[in-house]
């Protein structure tokens, strides 16, 4: 897979190879982040895009449909359990799914087609209209809807989807940050020769090629309080969001993901066993809806929250095993995890991380400041011969606009960029030493 960045944001352009483990080292401000917001983004809003324009299609006709039929059927109150059909999502997806069938067959939608939808889904949804006023105004109240719906054309939904999604991550900021700002951003996802292309301009998708379906999803961690938040996501962004439905997915269903755990157990024996040595215990929801850890170390269990923060970075990748929400070829995105890790914790996480990618074939990015992070993640992937799907990028300003490096063959020269403070340092106390 590589990902190609021009014009974007702070990045002119970025030409990264996302294979195995990419490791993006850099000083602050230099665009790392962004190369993962951007793909976050590609994977999340792209994802099975076909059936989130069915759903919006089918949310706008039943909205636009609602009111006028409770105006006009005159239904008492009391009856309208009588029509759940007409309030049902479901039903309008119906629609929409079989009107999608005659269009992918490359045939005409009609008004008779679209009327013919609307009975089959009437019939699939056991809708007694003989009971309903004026029933035939209400079904072409419906098939009118259904028309002015289907008209708006799928180019346009796809990039108002794409535009949303990428502005919400952003905070509407996706054009270049220069003086070349008129000029379009541009973003290529390639996979195995094919590609998805989106094109911006002030802001807005201005143009959207597809040659692959994008299947999986991307999974963005940046932020390890994020575990205070399970059960509370009032005030968080899209990632943080879409991470906490992760780790608290299904909680309340104690027989889902249970043939996921089990696999899980059997395929990750020793990442368990070296999660285990930093995380050592079950993680558990209290009656107060509350995330706890429960371990034989302790008289009671531990409220998230009181952990340590590099303790719950540890706790992230627990549960997202545990409940089965990360999947064979995902790509999950790790901005900066050392941040809050000892450098023995370093370590053990790096080793996790390759032990992932091994185990779980995922693409995973990871940017980064240490030297013992990517030492780490450097020696790991070559004691478990994967040090061929990891590549290395240097990210640096010039003139103000990002520039990153591919070192995968000279490696050295990233290791130099990040222990230069080190060797001010020496420097300085060279100095202090001989005055």
């Amino acid at each position: 897979m590589r990902l190609n960045i021009k014009n974007f944001a702070k990045i002119k352009e970025a030409d990264i190879i996302i294979d195995g483990i990419t490791v993006i080292a850099g000083e602050n401000n230099t665009g790392k982040s962004t190369v993962g917001k951007v793909l976050f983004s590609l994977f999340n809003s792209l994802q099975d895009i076909d059936n989130k324009i069915v759903d919006d299609r089918a949310n706008a006709i039943r909205n636009s449909c609602l009111v006028p039929f409770f105006a006009r059927a005159a239904i008492k109150e009391s009856d309208f359990s009588e029509y759940a059909w007409i309030t049902r999502l479901g039903f309008y997806t119906d629609i929409i799914k079989e009107l999608k069938k005659t269009s992918d067959k490359k045939e005409k939608v009609t008004q008779d087609t679209i009327a013919n939808a609307v009975k089959r889904a009437m019939d699939l949804s056991m809708a007694d209209l003989d009971k309903v006023a004026n029933s035939e105004e209400v079904v072409q109240n419906i098939c009118e809807s259904v028309a002015t719906v289907w008209n708006v054309s799928e180019d346009a939904i796809m990039s108002e989807i794409i535009s949303r999604f990428f502005n919400k991550v952003f905070s509407t900021q996706l054009n270049p940050l220069s003086h070349e700002a008129e000029k379009e951003a541009v973003l290529t996802l390639e996979i195995k020769g094919k590609y998805q292309k989106v094109c911006f301009q002030n802001n807005n998708c201005v143009k959207y090629e597809q040659e692959i379906t994008i299947n999986h999803k991307a999974i963005y961690i940046d932020n390890p309080l994020i575990v205070d938040h399970l059960g509370n996501k009032k005030g968080l962004n899209q990632m943080e969001k879409m991470l906490t439905d992760l780790l608290d997915k299904d909680k309340d269903d104690i027989f889902s993901g249970v043939v996921e755990k089990v696999l899980a157990e059997e395929k990750l024996t020793n990442i368990y066993k070296m999660l285990q040595t930093v995380v050592d215990g079950e993680i558990v929801v209290g009656q107060n809806e509350k995330f706890y850890l429960k371990s034989s170390k302790f008289k009671e269990p531990i409220v998230l929250q009181n952990l340590s923060t590099g303790l719950k970075y540890f706790v992230i990748l627990k549960m997202l095993l545990e409940n089965g929400s990360l999947k064979e070829k995902d790509v999950v995105i790790l901005d900066e995890p050392e941040i809050h890790l000892h450098p023995q914790w370093q370590i053990v996480y790096a080793e996790l991380i390759v032990l992932l990618q091994k185990t779980f074939d995922l693409s995973i990015v990871v940017t980064t400041h240490s030297p013992y992070f990517v030492d780490a993640l450097n020696l790991f992937s070559c004691k478990y011969e994967t040090d061929k799907q990891v590549n290395y990028y240097l990210s640096s300003n010039i003139d103000n606009m990002v520039k990153m490096e591919h070192v995968s063959d000279h490696i050295e020269s990233l290791y130099r960029k990040m222990v230069s403070p080190v060797q001010i340092l020496d420097t300085l106390r060279y100095e202090l030493n001989n005055k």
